[in-house]
């Protein structure tokens, strides 16, 4: 480990990082090249500048005045070009390589189980996508490309001043290098604190925004919007007093710079014309190039400190980002086996599961579905029927017991190919910002528009979806906005229907149902469930007396399995509940 700006180094990760360079070796080579071209270049105009003065201006030389003018004009276009070919090249590595960054951040966020969406804001998710890898990208573009650059300009203009000019000269002009150096330090020091701040502020902000303007109507509907305002305005205060701060450092260092140059070109005009005065060697000429070379030594030595530090903030933002796509911790376990054709029989035997050590949510819960089977799953708020569901679904893995699908562990099959099978329906549907029928095939391009309107015959809603602007191609907007609660689960039926699963799950699909649609849904639930395995937690307990069979929860525990007229006859947990909701309706 060394230090940068303050802070140990990591190479280790260092090299990680640009292990993602890899594949674009060349286009690396081809930039680290122009690097070392263009520092020679810079290098060679003070000298032809030099002779420029002292043989063809003093010495009246006419045809090499034009010769070396020209060899000047040839240089400015040649370095200009390079300087192109370099920023064009050392960015387009950077975009590339954030490119496959940010598609490998999303493969793999797409693997994560969903405990971690739970515990994890999604602000901060979309600042380690969005931002954090745009950070990366300036480790190649504005960091150690150019770090390189700058560092090799330093060292072959101080060789040259060495070489070709007074050393005294060189050494008097160039005297006030340490302060440059404590000033340096000062900056990297003080701007990587800056940084920080912002970064965690800009994190910090994009949370808040991305949870409050999705939770708007909570926030109207209890009037909360000048309590809210004012938290949002406490963060964005702390985000611009962290800018600021960072400005404080720019603003103060590069004045500093600027005098510090300015005295070096004192220093180096007095020294040059005290020793031409006595008639010593220093010439007007190698005056004249020795302050264009100070002008562009200092240039490279100022920027180098907020390079060291845009450096710094890459192998932050890398650290965040590759901690991420490290973290198997977070990935959702996954079996080997592939089944065929599910079948659909399902067997819960004396599961437990919870969400927090020692706080069961499910206490050996036994129940099986046979394969054509419909299953309703009933009880009060809180007994754990969704909790079923995301064990069902592989979502949070089950503490003890055993969950087998088709005679096998639900631990050793593959999540991805079972769930392909099956079909969820949730009481609060998401639909994206998309048309209809994109938010109905999900993707799947194979589903034509014949089939999607022949799916929505067959459950009964055909008309639904003809009356709705433009039909197939209306955008329902974010999380489905425009439409009903009614609207959306009727969109979500077909979205489950088209797909024909063989295992339908229903998790109060049907509780935001209003009257007018509840014979849509009523009609749709007889088209879903036939012949197939399904499993259906109800709020609505007259939407499952088709049910096959009931499993009556409370508390977590299996109190009650039967039929709706059995339940019904033993006057149990079921009958009360069947009793306490017909009160209710009536």
């Amino acid at each position: 480990m060394s230090k940068v700006g303050g802070k140990a180094f990591d190479f280790k990760l260092f090299l990680k990082v640009l292990g993602y360079a890899k594949p674009y070796q060349r286009l690396f080579t081809f930039s680290m090249i122009l690097t070392v071209l263009l520092g020679a270049l810079g290098t060679a105009r003070p000298i032809l500048i030099r002779q420029v003065i002292d043989d063809a201006i003093l010495g009246y030389d006419a045809p090499m005045l034009l010769k070396l003018t020209f060899m000047l004009v040839g240089l400015l276009v040649i370095e200009s070009i390079g300087q192109f070919g370099f920023m064009y090249a050392a960015n387009w590595l950077g975009q590339s390589i954030i490119k496959d960054i940010r598609v490998e951040l999303y493969d793999k966020l797409q693997t994560f189980r969903l405990q971690f969406y739970d515990k994890t804001p999604i602000g901060q998710l979309v600042t380690r996508v969005v931002s954090d890898i745009e950070t990366i990208s300036q480790i190649f573009s504005q960091g150690i490309l150019v770090i390189f650059g700058d560092l090799f300009r330093i060292l072959v203009m101080l060789g040259a001043m060495f070489f070709f000019f007074h050393p005294i000269l060189v050494l008097v002009s160039l005297s006030i290098i340490p302060v440059l150096f404590i000033a340096t330090r000062w900056f990297q020091r003080g701007i990587k604190g800056a940084f920080q701040r912002v970064r965690n502020e800009v994190s910090n902000l994009n949370t808040f925004v991305q949870e409050h303007l999705g939770g708007m109507s909570i926030v109207q509907a209890f009037g909360r919007e000048e309590q809210e305002f004012d938290k949002f305005k406490t963060i964005n205060d702390r985000h611009r007093n962290a800018n600021v701060e960072s400005i404080f450092y720019y603003a103060l260092f590069f004045p500093i710079i600027e005098v510090l140059s300015a005295i070096s070109i004192g220093l180096a005009v007095w020294y040059g014309g005290m020793n031409a005065a006595v008639g010593g060697s220093v010439t007007v000429g190698e005056l004249t190039a020795m302050i264009i070379f100070i002008g562009m030594l200092f240039r490279p030595l100022r920027q180098l400190a907020d390079r060291f530090n845009t450096l710094q903030m890459g192998m932050v933002a890398s650290e965040r980002v590759l901690n991420l796509l490290d973290s198997n911790h977070e990935v959702e376990p996954n079996g080997d086996i592939r089944l065929g054709k599910l079948e659909g029989d399902i067997v819960f035997d004396q599961v437990y599961f919870h969400y927090k050590e020692n706080e069961p949510i499910l206490k050996e819960v036994s129940f099986s579905v046979a394969p054509g089977e419909t299953v309703a799953i009933v009880g009060a708020t809180g007994a754990g029927k969704s909790t079923i569901i995301s064990v069902l679904m592989g979502f949070y893995p089950y503490t003890k017991g055993s969950v087998q699908i088709d005679g096998n562990e639900l631990t050793s099959l593959d999540l991805h190919t079972l769930r392909q099978q099956m079909a969820l329906v949730l009481q609060d549907v998401f639909l994206f910002s998309d048309t209809v029928r994109s938010n109905i095939v999900l993707g799947n391009q194979h589903i034509t528009d014949i089939e999607i309107m022949q799916a929505a015959n067959d459950i009964g809603i055909e008309e639904f979806i003809d009356g709705l602007p433009q039909g197939l191609d209306y955008n329902v907007q974010e999380r489905g906005g425009v439409l009903s609660a009614g609207q959306r689960q009727l969109l979500a039926f077909l979205r489950a229907y088209i797909t024909d699963p063989q295992v339908l799950i229903l998790d109060e699909a049907t509780s935001s149902i209003d009257s007018h649609t509840e014979e849509l849904i009523q009609r749709a639930l007889i088209a879903l469930t036939q012949d197939r395995t399904s499993v259906i937690i109800a709020h609505r307990l007259s939407t499952i007396q088709h049910a096959d069979k009931i499993v009556v929860l409370d508390k977590g525990v299996v109190v009650e399995t039967g039929g709706h007229q059995a339940l019904l006859k033993s006057k149990g947990a079921y009958y009360r509940l069947y009793e306490k909701q017909f009160a209710a309706e009536v």
